[in-house]
C-alpha cells in the first residue's frame, strides 16, 4: 500500500490564502496612512519644541541673548537660531542652527505667522510666541510663555491630535 504524503499546497488553498491577506491589507492601509501623518506632525512639532529648549539653554550658557526666527516662504517654512534675527531661507544666515521644514513631509505653517522668539540669557525668559504646524487632518501648536516655558498643545478641537492638551 502506498502512502501519499502532502508535498505542498493546492492551488485552491493558495488562492484563498492570498485573498485573505489582500482583504486584511486593504483594511490596514488607511489606518497606516493616518498613523504616518500623525507621526510626521509629531516629529515636526517635537523637533521645534526641542530646538526652542536648546535656544533657551544655549542663551543662558553663552550669556548672550538668542533668537529663534520662524519664516514662511509660500508653502515652505523654516526656522533658525542666531544671536539676532536671521532669515533661515538664506544659507549661512543662522549661525547656530538652521532647520528646513521640507524635511517634515506634508507639514505646513499658516501664511503670515513668521515670527521671532527672543530668549534673554539672564533668566531664560522669552517674548511669548509660538507657531502652529498642521497637516491636512491635524494641527498642533508649539508655544513659549514669557517665563520661557515651552509647551505643545492642540489649538483646534476639530483637528486635535491625541496626546496634547487643548491650548
Amino acid at each position: 500500500m502506498h502512502k501519499k504524503y502532502g508535498q505542498g499546497f493546492t492551488l485552491t488553498e493558495l488562492m484563498i490564502t492570498v485573498a485573505i491577506v489582500g482583504i486584511v491589507a486593504s483594511l490596514a492601509v488607511p489606518s497606516f496612512q493616518d498613523m504616518l501623518e500623525r507621526n510626521r506632525l509629531k516629529e515636526a512639532v517635537e523637533s521645534l519644541k526641542s530646538d526652542l529648549m536648546f535656544a533657551r539653554t544655549e542663551a543662558i550658557k553663552r550669556s548672550a541673548n538668542l533668537t529663534v526666527s520662524i519664516k514662511i516662504n509660500g508653502s515652505s517654512w523654516c526656522y533658525g537660531i542666531n544671536d539676532s534675527n536671521c532669515d533661515c531661507s538664506t544659507a549661512g544666515s543662522c549661525a547656530i542652527k538652521n532647520v528646513d521644514g521640507s524635511q517634515f513631509q506634508e507639514t505646513t505653517v499658516p501664511a503670515g505667522t513668521s515670527t521671532n522668539i527672543p530668549f534673554d540669557f539672564r533668566r531664560g525668559t522669552a517674548f511669548a510666541g509660538g507657531v502652529t504646524i498642521s497637516t491636512s487632518n491635524y494641527s498642533v501648536r508649539s508655544k513659549v510663555s514669557n517665563s520661557g516655558r515651552i509647551t505643545v498643545c492642540s489649538p483646534d478641537s476639530t483637528k486635535a491630535m491625541g496626546g496634547y492638551d487643548a491650548c
